[in-house]
């Protein structure tokens, strides 16, 4: 007896055994850009011959990059004199790096940093409430000292005692408890106190919790974009010595949100190794250059 066999067809492969009103998995997009050092374009020899300030710069930059050590005061240049085709030439060669930042004043100045292709090179650009240029320079150091000086000039120390709880909290008060004890006791003696992390991300932490502790640390002067494997954003708030420190794939996607007490994130500065890495990167463009 010769029968036909039925055939079905059976779907086979991810999703097939789920039924279309169930829940679909979703993965988070996975970081695939990753900034790194590229040789900036460089101008022909013969072109910097026509800028002597330029090369006697890079002159000046090789020598404190081949002796600056992190910790010590930061070494400031003036751009102010140097000559357009100067500038131009110069902003070629040095290009733009990973880390940017911008301060804003009380009185609606602005000062834009940017860190160049050589990491501890900074380039800071400051200008008054009208949005004219009133100063350019470039510095070396592991984070520039205007950033230091003005991400808590204004901040209050942190002080929850008189804070009405709402009901609807989770975690939000206890951590700003946390963050108020180690915050004062951080400004008692910045040397022994190491910097402490909170990572909210391992918290149960609702849009309440985040709108409630936003609006009892408030918001800095001071905002670092680091650009790396996808971005870290740093804000300095109006409580003493506290940060937001948040990591976004390269989607754009929070990944990883902190609150860190500190002085300055590390994460924010150039490392030693950085600084004689880039010492030895100028001295390798000053050979092509010359």
């Amino acid at each position: 007896m010769n029968r036909e066999i039925p055939l079905f067809n059976m779907p086979i492969g991810p999703g097939s055994q789920q039924d279309k009103d169930d829940l679909v998995l979703d993965y988070m997009p996975m970081p695939n850009d990753m900034a790194s050092y590229h040789m900036p374009i460089l101008p022909e020899p013969e072109e910097l011959e026509t800028c002597p300030h330029t090369i006697a710069l890079l002159e000046l930059l090789q020598d404190d990059l081949n002796h600056y050590q992190v910790g010590q005061p930061s070494i400031e240049h003036s751009l102010e004199a140097i000559p357009p085709v100067d500038l131009i030439t110069l902003n070629q060669i040095l290009g733009e790096g990973e880390v940017s930042a911008v301060i804003l004043g009380s009185s609606g100045e602005k000062t834009q940093i940017q860190e160049t292709v050589l990491a501890g090179v900074w380039r800071l650009r400051q200008f008054d409430s009208a949005g004219e240029l009133i100063k350019d320079t470039l510095e070396v150091a592991d984070i520039p000292q205007c950033v230091h000086q003005t991400a808590f000039e204004t901040a209050a120390p942190l002080v929850v005692g008189a804070v009405e709880i709402g009901a609807d909290l989770l975690n939000a008060p206890s951590v700003l408890v946390e963050l108020s004890d180690v915050s004062a006791r951080m400004q008692e003696s910045q040397d022994q106190v190491p910097p402490h992390v909170i990572n909210l991300s391992l918290l149960p932490f609702s849009p309440n919790d985040q709108g409630f502790l936003a609006e009892q640390l408030g918001v800095g002067p001071v905002t670092i974009l680091s650009r790396g494997y996808g971005n870290c954003r740093i804000t300095s708030t109006a409580s003493c010595l506290i940060w937001r420190v948040q990591y976004f794939n390269s989607t754009d996607q929070l990944i990883l949100d902190t609150i860190e007490v500190s002085a300055m994130p590390q994460v924010a500065c150039a490392a030693q190794e950085d600084i004689d890495d880039s010492a030895v990167r100028l001295s390798e463009i000053r050979e092509v250059l010359v």
